[in-house]
């Protein structure tokens, strides 16, 4: 056997283990090493050839026999790859009855011999029709079932059913168990499959994601520093824009708002005649909020304006909401106070709409500084009453402290001395509920 047919033979070693669910151990004795078994499926050209016909006469495998069976395998390995990605972009351009009645059309045998793929396909439709707790238990079937799928390797399906488990768990905020996830689908990556790089990059990236949200800033700036290394292999447009993203939020965190601002412009000018809005969403938001910390607010303005824009292509529509309501916070800045009014306005009808609590009672705040600005006390003091209701209805207590001080410093200016004491009376007891828990020296 030569180095090719070595490696050739050596991969198909190791799908028949796999589908038998067997260990590396349970083949090695006292002829044979799992060091040794596991040169021969990586197609170690040194191994000596005895030990070869040695592995495949404990698998019941004939040498003979073995290129037929490479030929087939990889014929109908092929044709399979066309169904399921066929099925995946369906699942990606939202038409899950055709993805479902695609999965439903496949034979008795694919099913029976490729249940991980099916599960991790039916754990993709319920993760993009957001329903968590479906898509973990499909996605969790499909790890399970991994090693006793041949499509498997193909497309690194153990790494991407974490992957899409840990980015499940993000969406509950679960910041830590979405990091374990992403380290146990990076180590179940290895060099042989297909798709390496590309997942590889994915889970990556999901890794400092979870880190910036840990605010673990310098293990995540390591990290991108990692994949940065990587951008001229890397062939996603999308992953190129997440990683400028990143980049640039990082250096927001830190407050090296110039830096931020770079990266987020180089990314930008990528994303230039591209479809990727996500993408582009994303950096001219971390350009707007750079050039706000910045105190550049002329260009936060523009950039703000232009992210609102992009509205129509997010899906998201919590970034949409805190893009108003961050415009809205730049035209009072700048002494704006009628569009301020109306874009905080229209924030707030978005925020009431998706049942946001923070975001309602931030619009509420930020239309109450408004009218405050322009002397409408009264409204004024209607909009923070209701911030206050919402902030204590959710249990944001620096939300609820920060509605008192506002409604104080308006009835101290319309001459309410009674409310005005309430105000400030409630402003103490709120400061007290903060307090409990902190220590001080």
């Amino acid at each position: 056997m030569n180095i090719l047919e070595m490696s050739e033979v050596g991969k198909y070693i190791r799908k028949v283990r796999k589908e038998r669910g067997l260990r590396l151990e349970d083949l090695s004795d006292q002829h044979i090493s799992t060091a040794t078994i596991s040169n021969i499926e990586r197609g170690v050209p040194h191994v000596n050839k005895d030990k070869v016909l040695y592995l495949m006469n404990k698998l019941g495998l004939d040498l003979s026999e073995v290129p037929d069976m490479i030929e087939k395998d990889t014929g109908s390995i092929e044709s399979l790859q066309v169904k399921f990605t066929a099925i995946e972009t369906m699942i990606q351009l939202g038409n899950y009855q055709r993805a479902l009645a695609l999965l439903s059309d496949l034979s008795d045998e694919v099913t029976s011999q490729h249940q991980a793929t099916i599960h991790y396909l039916k754990g993709r439709i319920h993760f993009i029709k957001r329903d968590w707790r479906k898509a973990e238990r499909e996605l969790s079937e499909a790890i399970r079932l991994a090693y006793q799928d041949p499509y498997s390797p193909k497309v690194n399906l153990e790494a991407a059913s974490y992957l899409c488990l840990s980015e499940c768990r993000m969406q509950h905020k679960d910041w830590e168990q979405a990091l374990k996830y992403v380290e146990r689908g990076l180590d179940a990556l290895t060099d042989e499959e297909e798709i390496f790089e590309q997942m590889h990059v994915k889970l990556l990236l999901a890794r400092i994601e979870n880190l910036q949200k840990l605010d673990r800033a310098d293990e995540a700036l390591r990290g991108v520093d990692e994949v940065w290394a990587l951008l001229p292999q890397i062939r996603s447009r999308q992953l190129i824009l997440q990683t400028y993203a990143l980049r640039a939020e990082l250096l927001r965190k830190m407050k090296l708002y110039q830096d931020a601002i770079r990266y987020a412009r180089e990314g930008s000018q990528i994303a230039v005649g591209s479809r990727e809005y996500g993408g582009m969403f994303r950096l001219w938001s971390v350009l707007a909020h750079s050039y706000q910390d910045a105190g550049q607010l002329a260009d936060a303005e523009v950039a703000f304006e232009f992210v609102l824009e992009l509205g129509e292509h997010v899906s998201d529509k919590e970034d949409l909401v805190q893009a108003s309501c961050s415009l809205g916070q730049v035209y009072l800045m700048q002494g704006k106070m009628e569009q301020a009014r109306d874009i905080l306005k229209q924030a707030l009808d978005m925020a009431e709409r998706i049942h946001h609590g923070l975001l309602t009672s931030t619009a509420l705040i930020l239309l109450g500084q408004a009218m405050k600005n322009m002397n409408h006390y009264l409204d004024a003091i209607e909009y923070f009453q209701s911030a206050g209701k919402i902030a204590d209805k959710n249990k944001l207590k620096d939300r609820v402290y920060q509605c008192y001080y506002e409604l104080a410093d308006c009835y101290e200016k319309i001459g309410e001395e009674a409310k005005f004491q309430e105000a400030t009376q409630r402003m103490y007891q709120t400061q007290k509920e903060l307090n409990k828990n902190k220590l001080y020296l």
